[in-house]
């Protein structure tokens, strides 16, 4: 699931001050990261559903509509894809912040 989330990611940071940008945008590389990594853990629907979860929270605080498409995961290498796409197009935009 590759998802244009680029503007969205740009928008969110800059409505913050300089100051904020680059702590929020570290604290977001850090929580994708351990996501990234419980996926190595997840061995029953329970688990997948709390990671589910915790990334549905975390595009909720960016603004990011894409619960339904959480909600339709149905396995842990869709959450992974999609939980890698937002990580790459987060560590894209770095230089700009």
């Amino acid at each position: 699931m590759n998802i244009d989330i680029s503007d969205s990611l740009r928008h969110f940071f800059w409505g913050y001050s300089e100051a904020r940008r680059l702590p929020l945008y570290r604290a977001l590389v850090e929580e994708l990261v351990n996501i990234h990594q419980q996926t190595t853990l997840v061995d029953n629907d329970d688990k997948l559903n709390a990671l589910k979860h915790q990334l549905k929270g975390i595009c909720r605080y960016l603004s990011l509509a894409l619960d339904e498409q959480i909600n339709m995961m149905t396995t842990l290498g869709q959450l992974h894809c999609l939980a890698d796409n937002i990580h790459g197009q987060v560590t894209a935009i770095e230089d700009e912040l």
